[in-house]
């Protein structure tokens, strides 16, 4: 694929102190050349079961060869079992570039090692030569490992050059890890012999911990015995006393493998690696750190972990939010609301399995970790500038691709960390951090970070089994028909009993009826009633367990036909009690009944009472479907569709069977109030049912929470034991305080949702996502009191809120939207800034106010800053995207922002930025693209007060289809407009129209200097610059002037009354191209002498014909 060319490293652990300046090394040098690097990485060199083994190393089998120009192993530090071999074979199965195995042999491959030799005769001579130690014992590692047996050799040698004896008690084997030191000590101690004098370990790590055994028992390093590491590491130089030993050149060495694998390319002759450790001598020795190197803990930046609400702040809630959250969509938008805590990150990247996507609607299978699917679901799309960022489970990818971002090309170079997402046997996805131009590893925080991502998924699936047990449960307490494919085999003795007891019911109709009211959502009164069934035998039979023995009997026609005899008998002798009301029948499609004839006659007398819903068993032909709805229609009968958003019950079906109800199901309605996603897909639904002359209902409701939110979104109908339970006769109405309920929050629907208010302050970083879950409608900024006075406000992108934000009055401080999506809620600004407020906006991340702008009144100043963009689109008959409404002047208004600020504006009088009455408005920076659609329109400036606007340094489109409408400026008043250093572009089409000036004011001034200023009008009655109406001052200074325009009383200077005493037009150093269309046969009402052209070029073409008019060279 496009972009760099890119090399693979495969490694475990690779924030450890080796791995890490490796990695540097090997990204710098990559850099260098152009590349980007990409690191398979496991979290540990090894874990302490083989499920975890297997989920960490499994991140190995994502790497595709083919995209890669060279790998590098690092396998010493893969200590997974197989983990190394396993890599290596599929490497060299399936891979012809270069591969280099580094500090361990391969079977297959060339490799590269570090010179552990030298530097531990040079620990060992300086023991002897320089601190007089004669008995010394060595701390071995592994004895198969290359790295121990070369530090023993070493050791030996410098002790047989000085003619010094080492008996065998005196040299120990370890493991490399700390718990070594300890074994050691007690080897040492067991041996009947004194102690040494020094001590020599293979690695820091051992080193550490001897000293630590040694501290434990009263001994003191070094004053009663000396110890020496090797190997280098932080802890070790960092001890309570610094450990003597050697620094690895790992940074060159990560270097060096990048030469090799050109050398490998160019098929030379493999190098040695000829890098020097260097010797570290420290206290443990007695030494007294002669060049140990020494830590700046100075931060980079002024910003804590505490202020900036990191990680290890000690108000990061990211655990108990990931907890929280009981759906996919809300989880991996709350991963997301955290991935600016990723230290020093500029992208990340959460991919997983495809089936997480269906979690809470069916029993999801999660693959084991032996590879990952074919396809992968995109979830997360981080990036630091918050640009192009996405939070999705529709985003899908071919696995083999790894991550489409790398194929992107870039400005600079990249590394990206591949890390596997897992609980023990489970593969949830993996994840991917990049660094620009950065050689630089993750730190343990990511790992830790990473880490309660994939618990926070494994709760999250057990959460989702939890809740469809309880559904299972739900529905045979109610007795919903469910799906039953058990056949009859291998029977315990109480199944069978229950066989003979099913078969005695269906044999003498031992069936009766519960009747629960269905209510409507307005009012409270019975709708309808649903039928459900139950056995009249002593020992009553639940209906899922009649329906079980009934399909091995295959006997479910008789509970068909039993069903509608039973109920059809029971309306015709309760008509009386019925009062008008429906009466809900289940259905299997599919089933036959008995004695058909007899059913179409009893259903056709009571065509106005029953509704047939239809449970959905297995998927209907279309032949099958067309005889059940030609059968239900030609006897007048209803039909409902049952547990819509389950099975087989979905928008396919709804258009199949043309429904006059439709029934949502309890687990979309379970705990809604607290999901928005539920909420959203609850609400598509109704409206999808209103738009189509179907009735909505809400079925399973059970509190009083989920029955105001089913009321809020719309629904018509609604069934649950919260508003009556399932009874033998028919409830007449349900319960008064039950009814006064409904009554209360269908009022509230009517007037708007209840406020939610949440007071900014507490923390300095606010998560939109938690204060929608939490059902929030206002973020009020800037009350006195709170802590922080500057907020950041994090959102997703495209997750849209109905959540508005209010700035206290006075309140004088920085607000940062970062990727936020807020929606109009009762025609209220999305952003509404208080008097005498002085509020700067941030944006970051691209933003959206949806149906709604900032209104900033007369008293305030508002400044708008970032690197992010912003849409704002309005939709109201009178409409403002940032300033004030038509009745008002707006307040201050400054842009100062680098990124792209698009309004839509549709109705039919508004202004992009500005107001009604008018304000200052400056402009110096950024991007903006403004499309108004209306009668009376204004890009940049108000309606019906003069305008004063400042346009700098930026790049300006605007777009204006009106009756009447200006680009930047007034429509009734004067204007003045100055445009600098700016490339500005104005689209008319309108009846009367003005690119820059006024329509109807007494004087419209253009200034424009070292600018490009294109227009393009379609207008009956228009100027491109200038008052149409009024007088006209005009001065354009080294500039290029482009216009076409069109219309019968159209200009390009000036208007139809232009030619007034105040009235010029001043050209110098402009590169003017003009061409008009109009039935005047002018460019200008404006005298020719009122005209001066200095410099520049002048070629203006009206109606085909060039006007001429004087020009003249100064220089």
């Amino acid at each position: 694929m496009g972009g760099r060319k890119r090399l693979a490293l495969f490694v475990g652990q690779p924030e450890e102190d080796f791995q890490r300046r490796f990695i540097e090394g090997f990204a710098k040098e990559a850099f260098e050349f152009g590349m980007d690097v990409c690191v398979f990485s496991m979290f540990k060199k090894y874990q302490d079961t083989a499920s975890r083994e297997k989920g960490d190393s499994n991140i190995f089998t994502l790497a595709n060869p083919d995209f890669f120009d060279g790998i590098v192993i690092l396998k010493d530090t893969i200590q997974s079992e197989d983990a190394a071999e396993e890599l290596e074979q599929r490497i060299k199965d399936t891979y012809d570039k270069p591969v280099l195995v580094v500090d361990k042999e391969s079977k297959y491959f060339k490799s590269v090692y570090i010179n552990g030799y030298d530097p531990m005769v040079q620990l060992t001579n300086h023991l002897i030569e320089d601190h007089g130690v004669k008995d010394i014992a060595f701390l071995a590692g592994k004895s198969w490992h290359r790295h121990s047996n070369e530090r023993l050799s070493a050791f030996l040698e410098s002790m047989r050059s000085h003619k010094l004896n080492v008996t065998d008690d005196r040299i120990i084997e370890g493991d490399f890890w700390y718990t070594s030191g300890e074994q050691c000590l007690l080897s040492l101690i067991n041996s009947n012999k004194p102690l040494p004098e020094a001590i020599i370990c293979a690695n820091d790590q051992m080193a550490i911990g001897l000293c630590k055994a040694l501290t434990d028992r009263g001994y003191r390093v070094p004053e009663d015995i000396l110890i020496v590491g090797a190997d280098s590491i932080i802890e070790g130089q960092t001890s309570p006393r610094s450990l003597t030993s050697y620094l690895s050149p790992a940074s060159e060495l990560g270097a060096f493998s990048v030469e090799c694998l050109f050398d490998l390319k160019a098929k030379r002759l493999l190098r040695k690696f000829e890098g020097k450790s260097r010797a570290l001598f420290g206290e443990s020795c007695g030494c007294f750190n002669k060049n140990m190197p020494t830590y700046n803990l100075k931060r980079d930046e002024w910003d804590t972990d505490i202020s900036s609400e990191g990680f290890e702040s000690v108000n990061n809630t990211m655990f108990e939010n990931l907890l929280l959250q009981t759906n996919i969509n809300d989880y991996i938008s709350s991963v997301y609301s955290y991935a600016y805590q990723i230290k020093d990150a500029d992208c990340f990247h959460l991919c997983l399995v495809s089936s997480l996507k269906y979690l809470n609607q069916n029993e999801v299978y999660i693959p084991k970790n032996e590879g990952y699917p074919k396809k992968m679901v995109h979830a997360i799309r981080y990036n630091r500038n918050n640009l192009d960022n996405l939070v999705s489970m529709d985003d899908t990818f071919e696995t083999s691709e790894m991550l489409p971002d790398i194929y992107v090309r870039k400005d600079e170079p990249y590394i990206y960390y591949f890390n596997p997402v897992f609980f023990e046997d489970r593969c949830f996805g993996y994840a991917v951090v990049g660094f620009c131009n950065k050689p630089k590893t993750y730190d343990e925080n990511y790992r830790r970070w990473i880490n309660l991502v994939s618990g926070g998924l494994e709760v999250l699936r057990r959460h989702s089994t939890m809740d469809m047990v309880k559904e299972q449960i739900y529905k045979l307490r109610t007795g919903k028909f469910m799906k039953t494919s058990e056949v009859y085999e291998n029977l315990s003795t109480d199944d069978k009993k229950k066989y003979e007891t099913v078969k005695d019911i269906l044999d003498n109709n031992l069936l009766k009826y519960n009747f629960q009211p269905i209510v409507s959502a307005v009012d409270g009164s019975i709708y309808s009633y649903e039928a459900l069934m139950r056995s009249t035998t002593r020992e009553p039979i639940p209906p899922l367990v009649i329906l079980k023995f009934a399909g091995m009997m295959d006997r479910l026609s008789d509970v068909e036909t039993a069903t509608f005899r039973n109920v059809l008998n029971i309306i015709e002798k309760s008509k009386q009690k019925i009062n008008g009301a429906k009466i809900f029948i289940n259905s299997i499609p599919g089933i036959s009944v008995k004695d058909i004839d007899e059913l179409e006659k009893n259903l056709s007398e009571h065509c106005d009472t029953v509704v047939v819903e239809l449970t959905e068993e297995a998927e209907l032909s279309e032949e099958e479907l067309d005889n059940l709805k030609e059968f239900y229609e030609r006897n007048n009968i209803e039909i409902a569709i049952d547990d819509y958003g389950t099975g087989y019950s979905n928008v396919s079906n709804l258009l199949r069977y043309v429904p006059n109800y439709v029934k949502i199901d309890r687990s979309l309605l379970s705990d809604i109030q607290n999901k928005p996603q539920k909420e959203h897909f609850v609400r598509e639904i109704i409206n999808f049912c209103h738009d189509n002359g179907i009735k909505a209902l809400a079925e399973g409701v059970e509190t009083s929470e989920e029955l105001r939110t089913v009321i809020h979104l719309g629904v018509d109908l609604i069934q649950g034991y919260y508003t009556a339970k399932p009874a033998e006769n028919f409830l007449e109405h349900i319960d008064e305080k039950k009814i006064s309920e409904i009554k209360s929050y269908h009022q509230e629907r009517s007037d708007g949702k209840v406020k939610s208010i949440y007071v900014a302050g507490k923390t300095n970083r606010i998560s939109l996502l938690n204060l929608s879950n939490d059902g929030c409608t206002d973020i009020v900024i800037g009350r006195e009191g709170m802590v922080y006075n500057d907020v950041t406000i994090v959102g997703m992108p495209s997750h849209k809120t109905d959540i508005h934000i209010r700035i206290e009055p006075r309140y004088s401080g920085r607000v940062t939207l970062e990727n936020v999506y807020l929606s109009n809620v009762k025609n209220r600004p999305c952003i509404e800034v208080g008097e005498h407020a002085e509020l700067v906006l941030a944006i970051e991340g691209d933003n959206i106010l949806d149906n709604a702008g900032i209104m900033v009144p007369e008293s305030s100043k508002f400044t708008l800053e970032g690197n992010g963009n912003m849409t704002i689109t309005l939709n109201s008959k009178d409409y403002f995207g940032i300033g004030n409404d038509m009745k008002s002047r707006h307040g201050e208004l400054r842009f100062l922002h680098a990124g792209k600020l698009n309004i839509y504006g549709y109705g039919t009088n508004g202004v992009g930025i500005g107001s009604g009455l008018g304000g200052v408005i400056k402009i110096k920076g950024g991007q903006f693209g403004i499309t108004l659609n209306g009668i009376k329109s204004v890009g940049v400036g108000n309606l019906e007060g003069h305008t004063d606007c400042l346009v700098k340094s930026c790049a300006f489109e605007a777009e204006l289809s009106v009756s009447k409408g200006v680009g930047i400026g007034s429509l009734t008043k004067d204007a003045l407009v100055r445009v600098e250093k700016t490339s500005v572009k104005i689209n008319g089409d309108a009846k009367e129209f003005v690119g820059m000036g006024t329509l109807g004011g007494e004087v419209g001034e253009v200034f424009i200097n070292d600018s490009y200023a294109e227009f393009n009008i379609r207008s009956e009655n228009s100027t491109c610059m200038g008052a149409y109406n009024a007088s006209s001052k005009i001065d354009i200074e080294i500039a290029s002037l482009r216009a076409e325009s069109v219309g019968k009383e159209a200009f390009i200077f000036g208007g139809i009354n232009g030619d007034t005493e105040v009235s010029e037009v001043s050209l110098i150093s402009v590169d003017t191209r003009i061409e008009l269309h109009n039935a005047i046969g002018k460019d200008s009402m404006i005298e020719d002498d009122k005209f001066k052209i200095v410099n520049g070029k002048f070629k203006v073409m009206v109606n085909g014909e060039r006007i001429e008019r004087e020009l003249i060279y100064k220089f």
